[in-house]
């Protein structure tokens, strides 16, 4: 006998987008039956059920691209998932329909559902203005619809029954704008425990250490970061400091993993410089394949650069390189700064390749330094893990459906 039935809408793809993968096990593992309402890749099903979770997958795609292109995808798939959803209502009786967010107006999907009795949780991953502003600066409509965005935002935000953000950044930053921060819990975006946790590893750390050993006899220095290849993420950052560090430290290594409309710059950027040899591009590759390349890292780079955006969100690669005890350096923003101080993190002013280098320099040059900092930076995490998140995930749920 299930506690009811949940299900999460998402602009995105299941299971590989793992921060609805996390949130639809921990309800399910909780007692309520899951579905989940997303979009479908190239060769997935239509409807299948994944570790105990119902997915129905409706032929939209996602690509990168022009605003038009967003909006065409975008209305695409609340048409359809509206009728969806709908239909899953009529069948199942939802207690609680949870929209995940980008765009803010998915969460009117939900409207015959509500007033049939269906609470609703919308979740906002992402300040959709900030966000629409910082990608589309320089296009001439970018000013009507940031204020568009923020008025859907406030709209969105009223219409549900509760809210979930990923930092207090963020809720304040609703807040400023009219929303009511009381009905919004924050749910810090950290990784799920049972992929990024540092002991499921030990059968690649032993292939790490002998790496790292041949690595520091032939004066080895690797840097890494991995996610979407974007000019807003700064890649580029990373490189020209390696470019600056070339003769200090002969042996640095840029390693990126991800893919994004900026690659292509990045790797002629590294071409331009002459430090090709010293950048891969990994590209996409298996999840331990992946945790290998972390593992195997000198120093994990979060090198998002500033923007109204950037102050208010965490990215999920800080945390996993937190997870899997790797020293990070990561540009100063404010969201960050409020969560880990200077002696957990190493900082450098955003978008300024010569403090970057500066900064590897300093980590080259200091490892036991560095081994202090992740143990600062993992006291930390230690009070963010998904099993304690979690827990304010669910109280949410608990508080809302006793209502």
């Amino acid at each position: 006998m299930t506690k009811g039935t949940i299900c999460i809408v998402r602009h995105s793809f299941y299971p590989s987008e793992l921060n609805v993968k996390r949130e639809a096990q921990a309800l399910l593992e909780d007692g309520y039956a899951v579905h989940v309402i997303c979009l479908r890749g190239v060769g997935e099903a239509k409807r299948e059920i994944v570790d105990g979770v119902h997915v129905r997958r409706l032929p939209v795609g996602h690509q990168r691209g022009k605003i038009l292109r967003y909006l065409f995808e975008y209305n695409a798939f609340f048409f359809l998932a509206s009728f969806a959803l709908l239909g899953l209502h009529l069948r199942r009786r939802l207690v609680a329909v949870q929209v995940n967010t980008m765009p803010d107006y998915l969460v009117f999907v939900t409207l015959i559902p509500r007033l049939l009795g269906a609470r609703v949780v919308l979740h906002m991953h992402e300040p959709v203005p900030e966000l629409f502003g910082t990608m589309f600066a320089e296009a001439w409509y970018r000013g009507f619809f940031v204020q568009l965005t923020k008025w859907i935002e406030r709209i969105s935000l009223a219409y549900a029954t509760r809210a979930l953000t990923v930092t207090r950044e963020m809720r304040d930053n609703f807040g400023r704008r009219g929303s009511d921060v009381n009905k919004i819990t924050v749910i810090v975006n950290v990784p799920d425990d049972r992929l990024f946790r540092i002991e499921l590893y030990e059968h690649l750390r032993q292939r790490v250490a002998e790496l790292k050993k041949e690595e520091r006899r032939s004066g080895v220095f690797r840097v890494l970061t991995h996610g979407a290849v974007e000019e807003r993420y700064g890649q580029d950052t990373i490189v020209r400091a390696v470019a600056r560090l070339k003769d200090d430290i002969p042996g640095i290594q840029f390693r990126f993993m991800g893919s994004g409309s900026y690659l292509d710059e990045i790797l002629e950027m590294a071409r331009t410089l002459k430090i090709d040899d010293r950048v891969t591009y990994v590209g996409f590759v298996p999840f331990e394949a992946m945790i290998e390349e972390i593992l195997a890292a000198d120093a994990t780079i979060v090198p998002q650069k500033s923007s109204p955006y950037s102050n208010l969100v965490h990215t999920n690669k800080m945390y996993e390189y937190v997870a899997l005890h790797r020293p990070v350096v990561a540009s100063r923003l404010a969201s960050t700064a409020a969560y880990f101080p200077d002696d957990a993190l190493v900082y450098y002013e955003a978008d300024d390749d010569r403090d970057l280098a500066e900064k590897l320099r300093y980590v080259f040059a200091h490892p036991d330094e560095m081994a202090g900092r992740v143990d600062a930076s993992t006291s930390i995490y230690e009070t963010y893990r998904w099993e304690r998140e979690k827990k304010k995930y669910l109280g949410v749920y608990h508080s809302l459906l006793s209502e």
